[in-house]
């Protein structure tokens, strides 16, 4: 027995796709909300019976693992891959990788459990609610994100695992404690506001830490994160992305901010599609992530120096990748976060007015007063690098443009030193391909009367004898093939699918017209190839008159004459 049958056999479609998407039931499917389109009506169906999905406003449907591809944007193997953990099974055959598979389990479960610890000691400490509260976040947000504290304690976390029969190097392998020269552990995160970190599948990998304490001399760095290890690589990892990737292909845009309370907000406040980097800059694999559903990136990192210069970093390389990059320019000295706790509508005007990079640089620059030097120090040592990775020679005069009124000097002087200019960053574009979306193609006229007649002879639909006949002969006239033997070669997935599909658009439909509904199908595609004989009679006909070729001409006249003939009895039985 293969993978895929023992996955479907454990796994209920409804169940998988129920992950995902709100499902209620309707008659024998299940319905809801298309995760692929900003839809308002519910158009996805599920169909338990028959173990597939089918979205009729993007066009998509398939079985589970079509599913998981298409809302995770992977290739099969990594959709074989997550519905098989989904189930329990074991890919993997050789004793070593079992083992490495075991492990890594054991470390997502220590990081789970101790994430519920933690969760508890919130629930506990009031005045920890209470100041998040403050800060805006609501307690559905706080529960969502599975937000907790870590005490001000040196073993409690490590007491509290060692109790749960996990051992001292599993809990240090996932970052939780640290050991000390003179023996023994100590917790990493103690008195710390705790924001577990995702992968893109949900999983815990690491958190970070916010400092929260009472004791004014306490020291410690403000945020303490997980380290690097087996399951957290901060390169890879985008903090609200579990969350956020599915609204970022609806949207067809990436917020981008920097730390966890601007993506709290921002989910909570409706922009959903906003993650943060967690540590770091933005990586290739960051990028790499926020592609598979969106080119489009909008950065809302820090206006100070470091944020500005972060910024600069972040939109060269999403250029690198080919994104289209925007840049929100925020309130003075307001991050997100601020921002959105302050006026949800101003957020809504700084996303909106979002600007390239060359204006956000400009409009920064001029806040302040500026000699010539230093206004030609910016456009030299960063302005003229976007100039030059601008493709559109229209677009980059424009930009020589805005930088001429921005020196105060010649648009010619400008040109002149932009055509001397070597980028110091070998900065090219390049694309990154995406996964590939696997939809049901558009019905040609053919399959249509082939599903149609697979419709009927499903639904127990006995068509008159001599209409049947009459059709057989029109579809072997048509496409020169056997309707009978055409419809047996659809393979069976495709045939459930689009069976589905036509029971929902024929609910209303009677069955005296769905008798002589593929019987009209094939008249109508018959008409339509004789009014192609027809125009293509027409042509020969014109082009023989003006040879003066009588012999032709009474020869196309009289084909003419017996398709009129043909179309007039095929219209008449419509």
């Amino acid at each position: 027995m293969q993978n895929t049958d023992i996955i479907k056999d454990t796994l209920n479609i409804v169940d998988v796709v129920g992950s995902y998407v709100k499902l209620e039931k309707a008659g024998k499917t299940y319905k809801g909300k298309s995760p692929f389109t900003n839809e308002k009506t519910p158009s996805f169906f599920v169909s338990p019976e028959k173990g597939f999905f089918y979205c009729f406003s993007s066009g998509k449907g398939g079985d589970m693992f079509t599913f998981i591809q298409e809302i995770e944007r992977v290739e099969f193997r990594e959709a074989l891959k997550i519905l098989a953990e989904k189930a329990g099974i074991t890919l993997e055959n050789s004793q070593t990788n079992k083992e490495q598979i075991t492990r890594t389990q054991l470390q997502y479960k220590i990081l789970d459990d101790a994430t519920k610890w933690y969760e508890i000691h919130l629930r506990k400490n009031p005045k920890i609610v209470d100041h998040l509260e403050k800060r805006g976040l609501t307690k559905e947000t706080m529960v969502k994100f599975r937000i907790g504290f870590a005490l001000d304690s040196w073993r409690d976390i490590y007491e509290y695992l060692i109790s749960r029969n996990y051992l001292d190097a599993d809990i240090e392998a996932v970052g939780l404690i640290i050991k000390k020269d003179s023996g023994g552990y100590y917790d990493r995160f103690r008195s710390r506001i705790m924001f577990p970190l995702f992968d893109g599948r949900g999983r815990i990998v690491g958190f970070s830490g916010r400092i929260f304490t009472d004791d004014p001399d306490t020291k410690g760095a403000k945020y303490v994160n997980s380290p690097e290890g087996p399951l957290f690589d901060k390169s890879k990892v985008l903090y609200g992305y579990h969350s956020a990737k599915s609204e970022m292909s609806k949207k067809d845009a990436c917020i981008l901010v920097e730390g966890q309370f601007d993506v709290l907000m921002a989910q909570q406040s409706g922009y959903t599609h906003t993650v943060a980097i967690s540590g770091t800059g933005l990586t290739d694999d960051h990028v790499t992530m926020i592609k598979r559903f969106t080119d489009r990136i909008i950065l809302a990192l820090d206006s100070d120096k470091a944020g500005i210069k972060a910024t600069r970093r972040s939109v060269l390389s999403a250029y690198k990748h080919g994104c289209n990059v925007k840049v929100i320019i925020m309130p003075e000295g307001m991050d997100p976060a601020d921002t959105l706790l302050k006026s949800k509508s101003q957020w809504d005007v700084c996303v909106s007015d979002a600007q390239d990079y060359l204006d956000y640089r400009l409009e920064l620059f001029n806040r302040n007063e500026h000699s010539f030097e230093e206004r030609k120090n910016l456009v030299e040592n960063d302005l003229f690098t976007f100039v030059a990775l601008t493709k559109s020679a229209m677009v980059q005069d424009r930009m020589l443009q805005k930088i001429s009124l921005f020196l105060g000097v010649s648009l010619d002087s400008v040109r002149n030193d932009f055509k001397q200019f070597v980028p110091e960053e070998n900065v090219e574009s390049k694309s990154v391909e995406k996964p590939h979306e696997i939809i049901i193609d558009t019905v040609t006229n053919q399959q249509e009367i082939l599903y149609l007649f697979l419709y009927l002879d499903e639904k127990g639909i006995e068509i008159d004898t001599e209409i049947s006949k009459e059709q057989s002969e029109l579809y072997f006239d048509i496409f020169g093939t056997l309707l009978i033997e055409d419809s047996k070669n659809i393979p069976q997935e495709i045939k459930n699918i689009q069976l589905f599909i036509l029971e929902e658009q024929n609910k209303d439909t009677t069955e005296s017209i769905l008798k002589i509904s593929l019987y009209h199908l094939l008249i109508q595609k018959k008409i339509r190839l004789i009014d192609k004989e027809l125009l293509s009679i027409l042509e020969k006909l014109r082009h023989s008159e003006s040879e003066k070729n009588s012999e032709k001409i009474k020869e196309h006249m009289k084909n003419q004459q017996k398709l009129l003939h043909l179309k007039t009895d095929l219209t008449n039985k419509l």
